[in-house]
């Protein structure tokens, strides 16, 4: 079977941790060499012969029993010694097909070795064959029943592939073998409430309280599985015990009062919040428990009244504030209500907390959900900016609009404020240098993507780092400085080797100067497989042909890139280069029809006109065309 299949990284660093596992279980003489460069996290995990479980003092518990299987002879043991920590060693060198044909080896000599079944189980999940991974793994789990990360692994097979009585059975093994193991008795409740069996469920959250003391967290799942079971009485003693348990946190007994709301209690829930908010009127949850209460009765008045005197107060948290105020937005969509009245409650959270550049972040966000004028979501976000200037979001949104309306001067303005405040983020230098460029102002664009290059780090966007040095390519290209710019185009490369604009440059300009023609060729190329139509590629690679006097090959590119050119611009260029082409391959008059076209396109050369004049072409001897 081919193990062309496997996902050769992940499959590396996941055996890495399962031979710190299972390596001491199966009796192999582990060697200085082999061991030597685990990790410290990965040498220090417990094994089966390294971990002893305790003693239990449950009697009706019975471990699964061992089979014990005949001893290997010394021969047969030395030998499946060596051949298991060959496989190791070629896994760990990256050499998976070998390393798995060993393991297979390896089960031959001894099948009844766990640790080698579940290595075998972890390559056949990589190749996503998912049944012979979990035979592979009950194999392991039923040789070694006592090793919990077998178990745990075989259960959690078990339930990514649905089979959730067998994983419940594994998991229910796990949690009476390590009684103090809470995660275990997490995922056995989950596993329980699939089959609604809310009884099982309530026995393992008491074992999950017996070891972690009684907490705020398992008292109301312990009170959601009452109500699951519809048992309302339970769930309000469990709640109200919680509260009694922590008499000043008022923030318990608001939640009494919210359970009563759910289960159509109100005036008794009424009572609690009043008296909640003449203990702490400022109070964000109790407002918002009485906000919901006065929404849920029809009184609106008093609802809004609550839910500006939340917002609108400095002491209530932001987030808080941010919550209210979604609730507010979602309910005005659904009613289609006036978006100034959202406005104009926006506006008086930024009065009373001018400095608070979440709010009036979220303005924004609500200005350009309702589609309101760039003028005025602009407005907004140089508010947001005033505030928190380092807010890079904001200026991204800025610069967004002014890149939109190519407005160079303002692009350039907003970039520069960001590399002040945000001089980690790469956009900012990026665009700088693109307005600088299209301003044809080159040593600004020069230096912006200097400035960008210097901040570039493991994590960088690879786009737009590639971008920077490509740019910087053509800008020195123009100055003359040639070797500085290959240079750039070298490093553009080396961070995207697909940049197909870099690609087709570079790849011109090293024909143009004669220089690398194959190493042009073969850059080129990828251009014109990645776009075929794009008449500046087609011609970039005609031109590489032809000056490796490839004149045939040439024709059949340059027309190419003549049938495909609709740009007025480069079409001169293009022509130019066909009538060369068309001279050296003899057809004279079809070149001179096309250096005439060149000439009359504008084209500033001052060989076309003794070309079309002495009917022939002529090598620029500068190194040029």
């Amino acid at each position: 079977m081919s193990r062309e299949k496997l996902r050769k990284k992940n499959v590396r660093l996941w055996l890495l941790v399962v031979w710190a596992v299972v390596a001491t279980s199966c009796g192999a003489v582990l060697t200085p060499a082999l061991i030597g460069g685990m990790s410290g996290a990965v040498a220090g995990m417990q094994t089966e012969t390294t971990k002893k479980t305790k003693a239990k003092t449950d009697k009706s518990f019975v471990t699964p029993s061992v089979k014990v299987y005949p001893p290997l002879s010394y021969e047969d043991s030395l030998h499946f010694n060596y051949v298991f920590l060959e496989a190791v060693r070629q896994q760990n060198a990256g050499n998976y097909d070998a390393a798995y044909e060993l393991f297979s080896r390896a089960l031959q000599i001894n099948p009844h070795a766990a640790e080698v079944w579940y290595y075998l189980a972890m390559y056949e999940s990589e190749i996503s064959d998912d049944s012979l991974a979990v035979v592979c793994l009950e194999k392991a789990a039923e040789l070694s029943p006592r090793n919990e990360i077998y178990q745990e692994r075989l259960a959690q097979y078990y339930i990514g592939t649905k089979l959730f009585d067998r994983a419940k059975t594994v998991y229910e093994r796990l949690a009476d073998e390590h009684r103090d193991r809470t995660d275990v008795l997490s995922v056995l409740m989950r596993l329980y409430q699939q089959d609604n069996e809310y009884d099982k469920m309530l026995g393992t959250i008491n074992r999950m309280e017996a070891i972690e003391g009684s907490s705020e967290e398992i008292t109301l799942t312990k009170m959601r599985v009452y109500e699951l079971m519809n048992d309302k009485k339970s769930a309000w003693n469990a709640l109200k015990t919680l509260s009694e348990e922590h008499p000043s946190d008022l923030n318990y007994r608001v939640m009494m009062g919210n359970w009563l709301m759910q289960n159509d209690q109100p005036k008794e829930a009424y009572k609690i919040f009043t008296a909640a908010l003449k203990e702490e009127p400022d109070n964000a949850y109790v407002q918002a428990s009485m906000y919901d209460y006065y929404r849920t009765t029809g009184e609106e008045d008093l609802a809004k009244q609550m839910l500006e005197n939340i917002v609108i107060s400095p002491k209530t948290e932001t987030e808080s504030k941010a919550t209210m105020m979604r609730q507010a937005i979602q309910r005005n969509e659904q009613e289609q209500g006036d978006s100034t009245q959202i406005l104009e409650l926006f506006d008086r959270i930024l009065a009373a907390s001018p400095k608070d550049a979440d709010m009036a972040e979220m303005k924004v966000a609500y200005m350009s959900l309702k589609n309101m004028p760039d003028s005025v979501v602009k407005s907004g976000l140089q508010g947001v900016l005033a505030i928190a200037p380092e807010n890079a979001g904001a200026r991204i949104q800025l610069l967004q609009m002014a890149l939109a309306d190519m407005n160079w001067d303002e692009t350039i303005a907003i970039c520069e404020e960001g590399t002040l405040y945000n001089p980690d983020e790469m956009p900012f230098y990026y665009y700088l240098g693109l307005a600088h460029y299209q301003k044809d102002d080159h040593d600004g664009a020069l230096d912006a993507f200097r400035r960008g290059v210097s901040q570039i780090t493991p994590q960088s966007n690879v786009e737009i780092v590639s971008d920077f040095y490509y740019f910087m390519g053509d800008i020195l290209y123009s100055k003359g400085l040639e070797e500085e710019a290959m240079a750039a185009y070298d490093s553009c490369l080396q961070w995207k080797d697909d940049n197909i604009a870099c690609l087709n440059n570079y790849a011109y300009y090293l024909s143009v100067k004669g220089r690398e023609l194959q190493k042009a060729e073969q850059m080129s190329y990828k251009t014109v497989k990645e776009e075929p139509k794009n008449s500046t590629y087609l011609d970039t690679y005609a031109w590489i042909l032809f000056m490796q006097e490839r004149y045939a090959e040439a024709k059949i590119y340059i027309d190419q890139a003549i049938a495909c050119d609709t740009d007025s611009v480069q079409s001169g260029v293009i022509i130019e280069h066909a009538g060369d082409i068309y001279a050296m391959n003899g057809d004279i008059g079809k070149a001179v029809e096309y250096w005439q076209k060149a000439l009359d396109a504008g084209v500033d050369s001052p060989l076309l006109p003794r070309k079309i004049r002495e009917r022939k072409f002529i090598k620029d001897l500068k190194g040029k065309k």
